[in-house]
């Protein structure tokens, strides 16, 4: 799986430690991404993680409302109650995936865009639809020409389109399936 191919499993762990009455005492280790970005789960009934950011992805796992959890970056994804963005989760066991930011309250900065913030270029090589998220179960934004040149910023694995499960992610914040497009210099990088 592309998450725990691609992302770094959230190893940091912070401990604080009181010395009092001559007895040491350790308060709970919480975890925390290794870029030191951590959510609260929002979400009466919980939060389903999924394999991609779409409600159409598999589900991982649910996270329990009022979950303390670490966060890696963001992307743009279908839009959940008004908030399109979705937050990739590290691959600690069972919980890696992705989750709609519109149920995780951000404890401290927000997690940064993910990919390495370079824009790469390509041309479709057929006519391409545009969506949302990174199935063609997501919302048509729009379809593109034969020849067209695009920016996109990173890659993931979403729905298998023609034997290639990879999908780009436009600088505009959409997707659109990679088996359809031909890359003009570098491959994008990872979005993670």
């Amino acid at each position: 799986m592309m998450i725990t191919n691609h992302v770094q499993a959230a190893s940091l762990t912070l401990a604080a430690v009181t010395l009092g009455g001559g007895l040491l005492t350790a308060a709970p280790a919480q975890a925390v991404s290794s870029q030191g970005y951590q959510g609260q789960v929002v979400a009466s009934s919980g939060l389903r993680v999924h394999t991609m950011p779409s409600l159409s992805g598999r589900v991982n796992t649910t996270l329990r409302n009022g979950q303390t959890i670490p966060l890696v970056c963001v992307v743009h994804g279908p839009t959940v109650s008004g908030n399109s963005l979705w937050y990739l989760l590290p691959a600690a066991p069972g919980e890696g995936g992705w989750a709609s930011a519109r149920y995780i309250r951000n404890l401290g900065a927000a997690p940064r865009w993910c990919g390495n913030g370079q824009v790469f270029a390509i041309r479709t090589t057929a006519a391409l639809n545009v969506r949302t998220g990174p199935t063609s179960a997501d919302t048509l934004v729009q379809t593109l020409a034969s020849g067209a040149g695009v920016d996109v910023t990173c890659k993931l694995d979403g729905q298998n389109v023609g034997g290639n499960a990879l999908w780009y992610q436009t600088q505009g914040g959409h997707w659109l399936a990679a088996r359809y497009v031909q890359n003009i210099g570098r491959a994008p990088g990872w979005c993670d």
